[in-house]
């Protein structure tokens, strides 16, 4: 079998810059393979200096595209009909690989969350509601929560052999009777670049088990059943937590982030405290 030469391309990554410089690759004819910041496989975008930023500018991209195509096609605004046509056309944009190249920067989540908000901005009845309103009146999460939601899913999923650790046997399951089941999770090597921490700390070798320790005990010990009867269990404790995005332009200051991890210690916080206080609201 012959491969297609104008086909190679190359990535180049780490902070030897007189390695980068220095090397170059052939293909068998010798024609020089040219570097390139961005390589994309099998749908996701993969760059030089290991973060996902480009493709998630392709990801809002192509969904902004659609979302407008939805608007100018369509003229009814009304809930039934813009939520079908957003899951069927718009979320799996959004959704696709989310496991791998979910952001931990702010400025990403925001991005990816102004699709949606903009979005619901547009459906009948709803457009004088705050975004973190419009979710609960609508019934669905925000983009953040179905990110972590998914990884989590995916962290039961290696637990339970339905799929392969991607970690190389990394994710282990431990028993505790008073804890319950929780997911093993590799400590950030000590001697590591600080930026190469920030990308390891918020991969899902490592956010992945954090999010999933993060659950309820009862969730984390569902075992032996589909993978349906696990998000029906995930689902009905999420709606107990509460889903406030960070969005820019809000008045509200959030007494924590919205990750599940962070909501749920405060929940737990407020508990003992018999706190009932809450970020105000607009």
């Amino acid at each position: 079998m012959t491969f297609n030469e104008e086909k190679f391309e190359m990535l180049k990554c780490g902070p030897d810059c007189n390695i980068k410089t220095t090397t170059t690759l052939h293909t068998e004819g010798g024609s020089h393979i040219t570097p390139t910041p961005h390589v994309k496989c099998l749908g996701v975008y993969l760059s030089a200096d290991g973060s996902f930023s480009h493709h998630i500018t392709e990801t809002v991209r192509k969904a902004r595209g659609v979302a407008g195509w939805v608007m100018r096609t369509f003229d009814s605004r009304e809930p039934e009909v813009m939520l079908t046509l957003w899951k069927a056309l718009v979320q799996p944009l959004l959704d696709y690989c989310s496991q791998l190249w979910s952001p931990h920067k702010k400025a990403d989540i925001q991005r990816l969350e102004a699709v949606q908000r903009s979005f619901t901005k547009h459906i009948r009845g709803i457009h004088d509601l705050t975004y973190w309103d419009r979710l609960k009146t609508l019934g669905i999460y925000s983009q953040q929560r179905r990110r972590e939601r998914y990884r989590a899913i995916y962290i039961w999923k290696v637990l339970e052999k339905h799929v392969p650790d991607p970690t190389s046997s990394a994710f282990q399951a431990h028993l505790n009777e008073r804890t319950g089941r929780k997911c093993s999770r590799r400590t950030l090597p000590s001697k590591a670049p600080g930026r190469c921490k920030t990308l390891l700390a918020a991969s899902l070798a490592h956010e992945g088990p954090k999010i999933f320790n993060s659950l309820h005990k009862n969730v984390r010990n569902i075992t032996g059943c589909s993978v349906n009867t696990f998000k029906y269990g995930l689902d009905k404790i999420l709606r107990t937590v509460p889903d406030e995005p960070p969005v820019p332009g809000y008045t509200a200051k959030c007494r924590t982030s919205n990750t599940i991890s962070d909501q749920v210690a405060l929940l737990d916080r407020d508990a003992r405290t018999g706190s009932s206080g809450g970020p105000p609201r607009l």
